[in-house]
């Protein structure tokens, strides 16, 4: 059976052949900065994108300032992060007619390749931006997420990819999503919706990042919550101001992500067997809420499906992990086509929503 990815790319190939694309308005404005601005500050943007070959190709072609009127891209060699191709939602399954559980959440989730040793700057841009997150419809809860090695695990330890922080955003629904995404406060939060700050976080994020970041959207099913009442978390986007880009943020809750590769046409087997587990955890000392996601796009890897246990610490999710109800996890893993990878993360600017996740 092929792949995920292979799928994907063989759908892609039948019905979007190579062509030329218009790029939007942010990209836009990126290019005709390169070729209008002073001659310091496009050999600044060339310096940025040059430095390292790991830089996407969108990133260079902008700082030459190829096109000064509508800016094109060649579609199989990258595309700007803020296109709709890269934020492509298309190729979600079905709920009701696959017989799948009812979406309870809208996930939103941005990889991020961030460069070694510039971790403290990129933290520092998201701790000082601005951000409205908690006067929008539907929004639940926000975490910026910083990988970590499993317990026991030295610094280096090596996960299978490079992706080594994610913004994860849970909304009620996709429409809220979309509003946010359409909206003004969209706009805010890349750059705080002027030129200026469009350009600041443009260099930014070249000088901190391999890359731009690359979007994954999610159907967020059995939500389970702690019954403890918790202290609010209340920081989020900009929630830091005092963040010095030389120290890495506090954590305010660890993350627990394990990665699944369903097999398909088995996706309601694997869905009905989580509904029935038997493990709960709500009443679980530092649990504050699960949930189980599945892929709400085409995937552009091999991973439909993650289940996120949140934490108040490494050392609550040890303390479970040591327990018995850990090891009834072990009954979930069917209908895969390999072991589940499981990743680690401290969430720090965390926000909620009166409402909780």
């Amino acid at each position: 059976m092929a792949p995920l990815t292979s799928r994907r790319s063989a759908r892609l190939s039948a019905s979007a052949p190579m062509r030329r694309r218009a790029l939007p308005l942010g990209c836009a404005v990126l290019a005709l900065a390169a070729t209008a601005a002073a001659p310091t500050f496009i050999g600044m943007l060339r310096g940025i994108a040059f430095k390292s070959a790991a830089h996407s190709p969108w990133v260079a072609r902008h700082a030459e300032g190829e096109a000064a009127g509508v800016v094109t891209l060649d579609a199989p060699t990258g595309k700007c992060p803020y296109s709709k191709e890269n934020m492509a939602m298309e190729g979600a399954p079905d709920a009701e007619s696959d017989g799948l559980l009812p979406g309870e959440r809208y996930i939103a989730m941005n990889r991020f390749q961030v460069r070694a040793g510039s971790e403290a700057q990129f933290e520092q841009r998201w701790a000082q931006r601005k951000s409205s997150l908690l006067e929008l419809d539907g929004f639940r809860w926000f975490s910026l997420m910083r990988r970590v090695p499993p317990t026991g695990e030295e610094p280096t330890y090596e996960y299978p990819d490079d992706y080594s922080y994610v913004s994860f955003t849970i909304w009620e629904t996709k429409k809220n999503f979309n509003t946010w995404r359409k909206g003004t406060a969209f706009k805010e939060a890349h750059g705080g919706g002027d030129f200026f700050g469009f350009i600041g976080m443009v260099i930014n994020g070249f000088m901190t990042s391999k890359g731009p970041p690359k979007p994954a959207f999610w159907r967020g099913t059995l939500m389970e919550k702690t019954t403890e009442e918790k202290p609010r978390l209340m920081f989020g986007p900009g929630g830091r101001p005092d963040a010095d880009g030389q120290n890495l943020l506090d954590p305010d809750v660890f993350v627990s992500m394990n990665r699944f590769t369903v097999t398909e046409g088995r996706e309601r087997e694997f869905e009905q067997n989580w509904a029935q587990r038997e493990n709960k955890l709500q009443d679980l000392p530092g649990f504050r809420h699960f949930q189980l996601l599945r892929r709400d796009q085409t995937p552009d890897d091999d991973v439909n499906y993650i289940s996120l246990t949140v934490w108040d610490d490494r050392a609550a999710f040890d303390n479970w992990r040591g327990g018995d109800s850990f090891k009834k996890e072990d009954k979930l893993a069917v209908a895969l086509l390999r072991p589940p990878q499981p990743f680690f993360y401290e969430g720090s600017l965390v926000l909620e929503s009166s409402a909780g996740a």
